[in-house]
């Protein structure tokens, strides 16, 4: 005698028809996905892969944020350094003119001073959104104020145009040097004729040693007065910017663009090339006449254009930052930025694909497996209702 079934055989047969229809919901949901599996454990021999490929991409894309806002804060501050750089020569051209011809009196010089003098400081205040490019980290801040309390116009001579003005000299005396009024010398000239020549002045004094007019100022040392305009030029004031304009900090930028890579683009508003560009300017907007015929004025104009050339034409390795260096500065942050930014969209590119075979589905493949597994099911479902339906007595 010949066993129809057994209640084992049943269950076996029940137990593969689950298991075939469970195979087929889950190829259905990926051929309405399109993804493999919708949970790490349906990948697991490629999770710990798949989990490194999206940790990576997670930080190139928050990498590429950063490079996009500092490529735009870069890109911004080209064109101002540049448009600054184009005042300056345009300043400096004007007073070489002047000064190749002896009879000219300069015209309108202290309004074309005032200018771009407030011009450059405008530039210099440029913003990125809400952000001042050029106030190292306090991008909160504006970097120029040419009201601030420390800062003094670089009045040399007096409205009068005889006297010579201390209030300059009295702010770099106290607030760089350290110092304290009155001077230790006693008053204004016998302090500088001091500090030029290591010993006090003896005859002739002026009749009013803080305020001596520019004849009494020459009459015992003629090189005086060139020697009161270099502080113009003074190394320690630039170095010490105290007396002068800026309102930000001396942090430098720094953007994140790698995991290993830091850009720093340190292009401040107290930059010293800045600082010179904006001191002559204010000189010439303080000349008392404009007067390039008169031997005291003309010493000023001179100093200017000559602090403007310096600013504007240094050359890379001297120890100091041009315009054309810092626009340079400017230009390798940028690129270094960029070839970052390709290596990041270069390994996101591959990233994604190798991600693509991971998770991503054939649906060719996947299709053909679904219809040999719904073929499966409907013969199971066949097979098992048949039994069912059997009874012992239709054996008997």
């Amino acid at each position: 005698m010949t066993r129809v079934t057994t209640f084992a055989l049943q269950q076996m047969t029940l137990y593969h028809t689950l298991n075939t229809q469970a195979r087929a919901a889950d190829l259905s949901v990926q051929l309405a996905s399109d993804k493999k599996s919708q949970t790490y454990s349906g990948i697991s021999q490629d999770a710990l892969r798949l989990v490194s490929l999206e940790t990576r991409r997670a930080e190139i894309a928050q990498f590429t944020m950063n490079i996009g806002r500092a490529e735009q804060r870069l890109k911004l501050m080209d064109t101002t350094v540049a448009s600054v750089e184009e005042l300056a020569l345009e300043l400096r051209d004007t007073l070489d003119r002047i000064l190749q011809q002896p009879d000219a009196t300069g015209g309108n010089l202290q309004q074309i001073g005032i200018n771009i003098r407030d011009s450059i400081a405008g530039l210099l205040n440029t913003r990125s959104g809400d952000s001042y490019l050029f106030s190292g980290t306090r991008s909160d801040r504006q970097p120029i104020d040419l009201n601030a309390a420390g800062y003094n116009d670089v009045s040399l001579i007096e409205a009068d145009g005889t006297t010579v003005d201390s209030t300059f000299y009295e702010a770099y005396y106290t607030q760089v040097l350290g110092n304290t009024l009155p001077f230790a010398q006693g008053s204004f000239y016998n302090q500088i004729y001091f500090d030029k020549n290591g010993v006090a002045p003896t005859v002739p004094a002026p009749v009013d040693a803080d305020n001596p007019t520019l004849t009494e100022f020459n009459a015992e040392d003629p090189g005086l007065w060139q020697y009161y305009v270099d502080r113009l030029n003074s190394a320690q004031m630039l170095a010490t910017p105290k007396i002068d304009y800026y309102q930000g900090n001396a942090q430098a930028n720094v953007v994140r663009a790698d995991a290993q890579v830091d850009v720093t683009y340190d292009v401040r508003a107290d930059t010293l090339a800045f600082q010179q560009i904006l001191t002559a300017a204010d000189a010439i907007a303080n000349l008392p006449n404009g007067d390039a015929t008169d031997v005291n004025e003309r010493a000023i104009i001179t100093k200017a254009r000559d602090m403007i050339k310096e600013a504007l034409e240094t050359p890379s390795g001297a120890g100091f930052n041009s315009v054309t260096q810092i626009r340079m500065n400017v230009t390798w942050a940028r690129q270094t930025l960029e070839n970052t930014l390709e290596r990041h969209e270069s390994f996101d590119a591959y990233a994604e694909g190798i991600i693509t075979d991971i998770e991503n589905i054939d649906p060719a493949d996947v299709i053909v497996r679904l219809q040999s597994d719904q073929q499966a099911l409907e013969a199971s479902f066949s097979m098992l209702a048949r039994l069912q339906s059997f009874s012992l007595l239709e054996f008997i």
